[in-house]
């Protein structure tokens, strides 16, 4: 049996949708690797395990995603998306498009824009 903690204990968190530009088509799990590496790069990997940093979803055909992010380490999410700049061999640019605190406003968001 599983003990959740109560709503007021919980770590708020945040979610940034992003768009990929550029390159050929690669896997979710390419992305997944490359942000990591951004992280890890950035701040090391005692910060990197602090920030909770986890890809959410991710469109390969619209190249579309969205991470998830703890409340007090937004902007290094953002940084960070923004600082990924290859996935595999490829030369992509990774743009933060948006912040919400619920996926479901994030989609709004999106769909109000396209």
């Amino acid at each position: 049996m599983s003990i959740k903690n109560p709503k007021t204990l919980r770590e708020k968190t945040r979610y940034i949708g992003f768009i990929v530009e550029g390159g050929k088509d690669f896997k979710r799990e390419d992305l997944v690797k490359a942000i990591w590496n951004s992280t890890i790069d950035f701040l090391g990997e005692f910060g990197a395990s602090e920030i909770g940093l986890w890809v959410k979803e991710y469109d390969e055909s619209s190249r579309y995603g969205i991470i998830e992010s703890n409340i007090k380490s937004v902007y290094k999410a953002i940084f960070i998306l923004s600082l990924t700049k290859s996935i595999g061999k490829e030369k992509v640019n990774v743009l933060p498009f948006c912040v919400s605190g619920t996926i479901k406003g994030l989609k709004k968001i999106k769909s109000n824009v396209n």
